[in-house]
């Protein structure tokens, strides 16, 4: 006889709030990294916006910015909740927003054509894979923007019934927001990475032309010691959380023999 689909697994919610404490408590000190990450690109962004003699190409930039900067903000606040698959569009929304502004700002005279593109050939002339070659480490920001894309497509092996998580889950699925200490560290340290990069080669762009604090040289680099000081202890804390879980699951879980018994007894029904 058929077997019912709750036998492999069940459809659970899980309390937001804490989910939300739960990640709040992993994320740690990170938390106060990405907040003044975003401060200092907002104030980068500002500057631009009020150059004198602004080129298209400063004007494209400022639009990319503002929507990296919320692309960012979105996924710190979706990971935050515990939105996991969400969080990752936004990331590699922000990856390609990333390399089309350095685009504009290596190729300037290519902002008005980006402008005003609108058909379907001249808006694929600035995707990601035609200016991957033509940014610095382009094709190490399109590695990680495919990386993202195989978890993001509905594809079969990005399904939650087939993913990593399941297992480790007492294979539910999950509505809603759910707490996976790995992959929120990972995603929480991705989009920190890309936003910190970008900072730095913003002011490394403008630093002849923009007014930017003095200061700014200093915090960008010590915003980039400090998440290099965090990551170890981030991961480390996800690591433990992991097999803590884990752990506290595999108590719970039928054993290889008892499902197998449980099967038979299913197939004797009528």
């Amino acid at each position: 006889m058929p077997r019912p689909l709750k036998i492999l697994k069940g459809i659970v919610e899980e309390n937001p709030s804490v989910t939300r404490s739960k990640i709040n408590e992993l994320l740690g000190e990170t938390v106060a990294i990405a907040e003044e990450a975003l401060k200092q690109l907002s104030t980068c962004l500002q500057f631009l916006l009020n150059k004198d003699r602004a080129s298209a190409a400063d004007q494209g930039i400022v639009d990319l910015g503002v929507r990296f900067w919320n692309d960012i903000r979105a996924a710190n606040v979706l990971i935050n909740e515990g939105f996991i698959l969400p969080a990752a569009m936004m990331q590699r929304d922000a990856i390609e927003t990333r390399v089309i502004a350095e685009y504009l700002h290596n190729y300037p005279e290519d902002a008005k054509d980006w402008q005003k593109a609108e058909t379907r050939k001249e808006r694929h002339r600035f995707g990601i894979n035609e200016l991957k070659d033509r940014v610095e480490d382009g094709k190490g920001w399109k590695d990680v923007w495919d990386f993202l894309s195989s978890y993001i497509h509905p594809n079969r092996m990005a399904t939650p019934s087939y993913a990593r998580s399941r297992p480790f889950f007492g294979y539910n699925l999950y509505l809603g927001s759910f707490y996976d200490p790995e992959p929120v560290a990972i995603l929480f340290l991705t989009q920190l990475g890309i936003c910190i990069n970008f900072l730095d080669s913003f002011m490394n762009w403008y630093k002849d032309d923009l007014p930017f604090p003095s200061e700014l040289p200093r915090k960008i680099k010590e915003l980039e010691e400090t998440y290099h000081s965090q990551t170890n202890k981030l991961k480390e804390r996800a690591d433990s959380e992991h097999q803590k879980i884990d752990d506290e699951i595999r108590t719970t879980r039928l054993s290889k023999e008892e499902i197998i018994k449980l099967l038979k007894f299913l197939d004797t029904l009528p």
